[in-house]
């Protein structure tokens, strides 16, 4: 078994390099999303907080929401870029707005310079989100697309775990200051990730393209040059004409890709999982967890981080659809369990201490399933169903949905809470993850191990036994 991964990791590591130098930048904003869990709570102490002031429930709300809100200017700015100067300068550019938030909240005496800093950090992590799935997905072979695709949220995960085991034990500074340095180091990790091959066979790049496939694959020219040959057939193909937003919904395939992504990538969100990362503390002290809120935070974060390097070892052995059917129904079962408790608790006054070690646990187990399906698949998925032509446009909107259904949610989840209850509250997000399931086990198809022709002629063709031609778009 060992020898075996390692003959694997010996051919394949220069594809596993560059996807892990691309995703490094999703570490760096995992850090920036985490950042207001430990925060928040220093923000109410006018000693350790940098404002003038004790910040408002609604001001602190908009501080945490603000980044979400920003990233829904990731896709208005690579969308347009995406044909014209390719993933990799796209990927180098998010540098620019992730290390000016950084600044931005290490000098704020504001509340007004805070809100830009989140709204920069959302824009480089938009931009991230719109963009590495499909440079990952663009580098990648078939066989480990998924696995590799997986990359992007272990890092995001530990940067939410430096987040949140920095933040109780170091100053507002030292946390932001940490942010910093490692977002700065982000800028050499870009320089040395390669353009993918698909798109220097889009730009004419021959000979560049076919370096670049033998350096990822590790094997020669003449290795190389079937795959190549494919990537040439797909842009004759599929840039007779450049692409339109109508192309869209050119052929069934594409509304029904469209439509599945869309709605995973709302999912993802509607999940609460940013609700959950940025609110993590309070959280855990509001639903009664005998356990102190900064090490429940960094417990759950070991959680994420761990159960994210498991990720990319099951996405291709057990398949998207699996994943995201069973994940779903399980954040519906723990979702609903803490708002029972929390029920008990706060609303009934019941004695829960004998049970009080339940809600960290249904976290725990959240932040499992979440990891293992609802996080990463639907990102694999919008590198994996759409046609070459449309992949960035769709994308986009993908990312887009995304961030507006997360700002939408971590917006208004306290006021919900207050308003009803954090019962109340947890049992909406249960029932979004519910409707994911029952999406997911009934409309979902299956793309493990299939390649983008495949997965187009399963999407346009109900009857699969059926040979149906490519179509021109």
């Amino acid at each position: 078994m060992f020898d075996n991964l390692k003959e694997h990791l010996k051919i394949k590591w220069r594809q596993y390099l560059a996807a892990s130098l691309a995703s490094y930048g999703s570490l760096c904003t995992g850090m920036s999303m985490g950042w207001t869990s430990p925060v928040l709570p220093q923000l109410q102490r006018l000693e350790s907080s940098p404002l003038p002031q004790v910040p408002t429930l609604q001001q602190e709300s908009w501080v945490a929401s603000l980044l979400v809100l920003g990233g829904l200017l990731g896709p208005l700015i690579t969308v347009p870029l995406s044909r014209l100067v390719g993933r990799r300068w796209i990927i180098m550019g998010s540098n620019i707005p992730l290390l000016l938030g950084w600044l931005l909240a290490g000098v704020t005496t504001n509340l007004e310079t805070l809100y830009v800093a989140r709204v920069m950090w959302g824009c480089a992590t938009g931009m991230m989100f719109a963009t590495v799935p499909i440079y990952i997905g663009e580098i990648a072979e078939d066989k480990i697309r998924g696995a590799l695709s997986a990359f992007f949220l272990l890092f995001i995960n530990v940067g939410f775990l430096l987040a949140y085991a920095i933040g109780p034990f170091t100053s507002y500074w030292g946390l932001t200051a940490t942010g910093g340095i490692l977002s700065l180091l982000y800028v050499p990790c870009t320089w040395y990730i390669p353009e993918t091959p698909f798109y220097l066979v889009y730009k004419g790049k021959m000979e560049e393209a076919s370096a670049t496939l033998q350096s990822l694959r590790g094997t020669s020219k003449e290795a190389v040059q079937a795959e190549l040959e494919g990537l040439q057939t797909v842009v004759t193909r599929e840039y007779k004409e450049p692409p339109k937003i109508k192309d869209l919904w050119a052929t069934r395939g594409n509304v029904k890709a469209l439509g599945i992504c869309v709605f995973l990538a709302m999912l993802l969100q509607l999940s609460g999982i940013d609700v959950l990362l940025f609110y993590m503390e309070e959280l855990l002290s509001k639903v009664g967890t005998n356990l102190s809120p900064s090490d429940g935070t960094i417990i759950m974060g070991v959680v994420q981080v761990v159960t994210s390097c498991i990720t990319p070892l099951v996405v291709d052995r057990l398949g998207r659809k699996l994943l995201m059917w069973t994940t779903s129904l399980g954040l519906t079962i723990f979702l609903t369990l803490i708002g029972v408790y929390a029920l008990m608790d706060s609303y009934y006054k019941y004695d829960v201490t004998h049970i009080a070690f339940l809600p960290l646990l249904c976290l725990i187990v959240y932040m499992i399933l979440f990891t293992l399906g609802v996080g990463p698949v639907p990102w694999i998925l919008v590198a994996e169903m759409f046609p070459v032509k449309t992949k960035c446009l769709a994308g986009g909107i993908c990312s887009f949905m995304c961030w507006l259904a997360g700002f939408v949610w971590t917006r208004f989840f306290r006021d919900v809470a207050a308003s009803y209850g954090i019962y109340t509250a947890f049992w909406i997000l249960a029932v979004c993850c519910g409707i994911g399931f029952i999406f997911s086990a009934t409309l979902l198809p299956e793309t493990k191990g299939k390649t983008f022709d495949e997965i187009q002629e399963m999407l346009n063709n109900n009857n699969k036994t059926k040979e149906v031609k490519p179509v021109d778009v």
